[in-house]
């Protein structure tokens, strides 16, 4: 007997399937991250350009489909596909900090992987870019969404001490070597990776984005996540080198 799973949801990614569908990946509040097929929506009909209106990034969703077995599948067949009452207009930078956000859910999230942390979390920091006043802002939102995603996948890291148990000196330059942590640097070892300031380090422990640690925090995050991401660079990247 098939049961029926009803989601909040946004679009992650969507590309076109066979003659008249779309493959689209939703980031779902309660089962992750799910592949669907969304059946008749690349027609010239109406209903066809209704659906495609709302097939939109940062346009909430209710959708469903049907589970025949325990097991979820990795790709279902969308029965139901409405808008829901939010939306966030995100518009010149902001969009495409809010395409960053997907991208990176798209490629560090697992199909069946549920955190209910992750959805939230998404969701506000859409309406903090949606809020932001101008670029400082935008980069504030997108470094706590990244710190907290890679908390929400497992690979979070302690921003109070480093690799050796001894709190971190706001004196001190260290490295951030992967699954291990912060390392003092003392000039006797090479380590590979950006330094950044224990100074730096303590201002983003305590949610003090400043401008002079920006760049820095920046190339913090970008070094920790291009471990998971692997080789295959960000392509919002290259629309937006700002953030």
């Amino acid at each position: 007997m098939a049961l029926e799973i009803q989601q909040q949801a946004y679009v992650l990614h969507k590309r076109p399937y066979r003659e008249t569908s779309l493959l689209v990946t939703f980031l779902t509040a309660e089962k992750g991250r799910q592949n669907a097929v969304v059946k008749g929506v690349r027609s010239n009909s109406k209903s066809s350009r209704v659906k495609q209106a709302w097939l939109q990034p940062f346009q909430s969703l209710n959708i469903s489909w049907a589970e025949r077995s325990v097991h979820q599948s990795d790709l279902v067949n969308l029965r139901l596909l409405e808008p829901a009452s939010v939306r966030f207009p995100l518009v010149g930078d902001a969009n495409i900090c809010g395409l960053y956000l997907n991208e990176l859910l798209y490629r560090l999230l697992y199909p069946r992987v549920t955190s209910e942390s992750i959805f939230e979390d998404y969701q506000q920091a859409l309406l903090g870019l949606a809020r932001a006043q101008d670029r400082n802002e935008q980069a504030w939102v997108l470094r706590q969404f990244e710190f907290q995603l890679l908390n929400d996948l497992g690979y979070g890291f302690d921003l109070s001490s480093d690799a050796a148990g001894n709190e971190i000196d706001e004196g001190k330059q260290y490295k951030f070597v992967p699954e291990l942590g912060f390392v003092e640097l003392s000039g006797l070892v090479e380590i590979q990776g950006t330094t950044i300031s224990g100074r730096c380090i303590l201002r983003f422990l305590a949610e003090d984005y400043s401008p002079d640690c920006a760049n820095a925090i920046k190339q913090f995050f970008r070094q920790v996540l291009a471990y998971y991401l692997g080789n295959k660079p960000i392509q919002t990247r290259a629309l937006f080198q700002g953030n």
